[in-house]
């Protein structure tokens, strides 16, 4: 499934709160079983980001460790370097990836140049407020190929419903327009009739969604998400970006050992 997913955001959590069935939120993501390896996989399908875009339904796959302070897996690497998971505020350095395409991914893009995958390092605050977390981040990318920078705010409500956690959240996502003109941008030399040359400032994302984890052993969890994006116009009315409203659903199974 080849997209870029600018408007779905990871659903990101901190750590104070944790369920009767060990869902916990660390560094703006959802985990489950700390001090556990994990695989996973599952089904995702979402809107279509670009015009003429293939297919958005595929399937996933994810594994790695979730531990007390430190955190991989194939979303991304994360270290909380202050706070535990009694402390009102936690400080978490990250390393994330931003997928780029191929110009054959969609009709809009046949002759573009493709856009590279590039790597972000950033610094994450939860700030947790009663049942709730309150998640800051900025991320740079360090691999040199936008140059820019993201930054995101988010508000978690972890929820233990007995027989499953569930996770609402709302927030915004903030990006540079180095970002956005590297991966929605349309240069001079690639402008046609249909695709007329675009470049714009920074955008901003509004973002609402929720995660459910129901445990049906102590090692095997099903989960289901949705997020719900809307893309500012610097972004939306980019000529190769189909919709300013954006849709990502998943259903998945998850082990813990």
């Amino acid at each position: 499934m080849k997209k870029i997913c600018f408007a779905i955001s990871a659903i990101v959590m901190s750590s104070h709160v944790m369920a009767q069935d060990n869902t916990y939120i660390r560094n703006g993501n959802i985990y489950s079983n700390q001090g556990q390896y994990f695989v996973g996989a599952g089904v995702a399908s979402g809107s279509k980001f670009f015009k003429g875009q293939d297919d958005q339904t595929g399937v996933y796959f994810n594994g790695g460790y979730h531990g007390e302070d430190f955190n991989a897996d194939l979303s991304g690497i994360n270290y909380r370097f202050l706070g535990d998971n009694d402390s009102a505020i936690n400080f978490s350095v990250f390393m994330v990836a931003n997928p780029g395409f191929d110009a054959d991914s969609a009709d809009v893009l046949k002759g573009m140049k493709d856009r590279d995958f590039s790597g972000d390092l950033g610094l994450n605050a939860d700030f947790h407020i009663g049942e709730g977390t309150l998640s800051a981040k900025f991320q740079h990318d360090v691999t040199g190929v936008y140059n820019g920078y993201q930054a995101d705010i988010t508000y978690y409500h972890p929820m233990d419903l007995g027989f499953a956690s569930l996770v609402p959240y709302a927030g915004a996502q903030y990006f540079s327009k180095e970002f956005v003109n590297y991966y929605t941008g349309v240069s001079s030399l690639e402008a046609t009739s249909a695709r007329p040359a675009y470049q714009s400032n920074g955008a901003l994302a509004l973002k609402v969604g929720y995660a459910l984890v129901i445990p049906i052993t102590e090692n095997l969890d099903l989960t289901q998400s949705t997020a719900y994006t809307h893309l500012g116009a610097n972004m939306a009315d980019s000529p190769i970006v189909a919709s300013d409203n954006q849709w990502l659903t998943t259903f998945g199974v998850s082990y813990s050992f």
